[in-house]
């Protein structure tokens, strides 16, 4: 059955319709997963590789700098915020290009679009879970007891998830008309990571700001994701700010909220620019 698009319509964002295609969204996430790891010699090894590298080079960085006298401690703070972070960085830049990636797919017959960017998320998901025996592993070699906080860490990967999904969705619709988003993402990915709470916690930049800006380091929506989840994993070793975390979730689901309103306001345009 083909669906058109009729002039007079438009486009809003449908529960409705992702359970309906949820074939289609389960086979381009397949796809991608597929076309990621093809041809490459280590295979989905690389799931692990590449954040064992970082948290290796940026763990070193952090217990030298912030001269700890406990560095097991230090790789630990940063492989659990490394791969948060990495989870967000991937979604970000996956989305972001997701559109015009899969430019082939655009025709007359409708479907919902959303479900493009959406299908990256899964595969992003999937190498972040296989990222998880890292923590793991240094769990046990560190003797890092685990606390009752640990049943709350889905939520900051979820709230890891919709920070990557609203805020790539916005370039993601600005990359089909500029094409040079696909060269800003990286630097943007690169530049955030120092400004979050990754390589030092956040305790370290605050103590560096003037205490009335403060609040301007908690407008990056993943300062609130990974100190809730470094809280979820190290307990009170690892106290929130509460303040500082409503702050940074109320940011993330504002970017998600201008996300989704701007992907479906230039939605029906994709296709004069593809």
């Amino acid at each position: 059955m083909k669906v058109v698009i009729e002039a007079g319509n438009n486009s809003v964002f449908s529960l409705k319709d992702l359970i309906q295609y949820k074939g289609l969204l389960t086979n381009l996430a397949k796809r991608d997963f597929l076309v990621r790891y093809k041809q490459a010699f280590a295979g989905i090894a690389w799931a692990l590789l590449k954040p064992l590298i970082s948290i290796l080079i940026f763990g070193y960085i952090s217990s030298k700098i912030t001269g700890g006298s406990n560095s097991a401690s230090s790789f630990l703070n940063v492989a659990i915020a490394m791969l948060l972070w990495q989870l967000f960085a991937n979604i970000y830049n996956d989305v972001s290009n997701s559109i015009i990636s899969n430019a082939n797919l655009f025709s007359k017959v409708f479907f919902p679009k959303i479900i493009i960017p959406l299908s990256t998320i899964l595969v992003c998901l999937v190498d972040f879970l296989i990222s998880l025996l890292i923590l793991v592993a240094l769990f046990i070699i560190t003797g890092q007891a685990v606390h009752w906080q640990i049943i709350l860490a889905p939520i900051f990967i979820l709230l890891t998830l919709i920070n990557g999904f609203g805020i790539g969705l916005y370039f993601a619709t600005i990359n089909v008309k500029f094409r040079d988003v696909k060269f800003i993402v990286p630097v943007i990915i690169q530049f955030g990571m120092y400004i979050t709470p990754v390589i030092f916690p956040t305790s370290y930049y605050l103590e560096r700001l003037p205490k009335a800006l403060q609040w301007l380091y908690c407008l990056n929506p993943m300062v609130g994701a990974i100190d809730g989840f470094k809280y979820c994993l190290l307990g009170n070793t690892s106290p929130l700010n509460i303040p500082y975390f409503i702050l940074s979730v109320t940011v993330s689901f504002l970017f998600l909220f201008i996300g989704i309103r701007y992907f479906y306001k230039f939605e029906r345009d994709f296709v004069d620019y593809i």
